[in-house]
């Protein structure tokens, strides 16, 4: 199956004492309650060598010699075993991402990662969410008509407040709406879906928002003209009963302030 869409490609070691089974099954459930079909999954030998899993320029199978002791990510995990993976896709056909983890040895090879769980995740997506693009004009419309206008193509990495670089072209708007009107003030507000803890939506929704005005603040936007507000779960505009539901509720917001 072809794919075609933007590749982000992170590796994450796990905090002590999490094997591999408990910290692949924790990624599967959040790929399950977030709508995402799995298509394939495997264990151990089952799912082959890592290289041909994953390519052979990122993480190498037993089978492969180093070739680059310094970059740590090529060979984090060399020295593995107890190996899960899976394959999904989201229910709008819009993002496939590949997790795949396993236990590292004792070894100075394997460096930061030796003795823990790691994991490789590739998350592709699809052209079609660039349609969503809101550029400074209608932000400034939204804003002008409605007092507040979502904003759908803000995008985050999967369960955190890490921005990622497909966020740039929606941040670079924001920082084109705010220069065009230096009058104006917003709170950055951030939603979620109704996936998971309630708290931990807040918290995360508020993070997130953090996160887009600590973007704006180093663009060159002064801060005073900012704030973040999270909503957590609180604010749905559409049912969270099915992905494309989820997938609007999943927005960042500007709100325009009084002050």
């Amino acid at each position: 199956m072809a794919i075609e869409g933007t590749l982000q490609r992170r590796l994450y070691v796990g905090p002590e004492g999490t094997s591999a089974f408990d910290l692949f099954s924790n990624y599967r459930n959040a790929l399950v309650q977030g709508g995402f079909d799995i298509l394939f999954e495997c264990v151990e030998r089952a799912c082959g060598s890592p290289n041909a899993l994953l390519g052979k320029t990122v993480i190498y199978g037993p089978d492969r010699k180093l070739k680059n002791l310094k970059a740590q990510s090529e060979f984090a995990l060399y020295i593995a075993g107890e190996e899960h993976y899976l394959a999904a896709r989201s229910a709008d056909g819009t993002r496939h991402i590949a997790v795949y983890v396993a236990q590292n040895q004792e070894s100075s090879i394997s460096g930061q990662a030796a003795g823990r769980a790691a994991v490789h995740i590739d998350l592709i997506t699809s052209a079609a969410l660039a349609e969503k693009m809101i550029d400074a004009a209608a932000m400034a419309k939204g804003i002008t008509d409605e007092g507040h206008v979502a904003l759908d193509n803000v995008y985050f990495d999967f369960g955190t407040a890490t921005l990622t670089p497909e966020a740039k072209p929606a941040i670079a708007e924001m920082v084109k709406l705010l220069t065009e009107n230096p009058g104006l003030k917003v709170y950055i507000v951030g939603h979620t879906d109704w996936v998971g803890d309630p708290a931990t939506n807040q918290a995360l929704s508020e993070q997130r928002a953090q996160a887009v005005v600590a973007a704006l603040v180093q663009a060159g936007i002064a801060g005073e003209r900012l704030g973040a507000a999270g909503m957590g779960l609180y604010a749905p505009r559409a049912s969270n009963t099915t992905e494309a539901g989820r997938s609007l509720n999943r927005r960042v917001e500007l709100v325009e302030r009084a002050d």
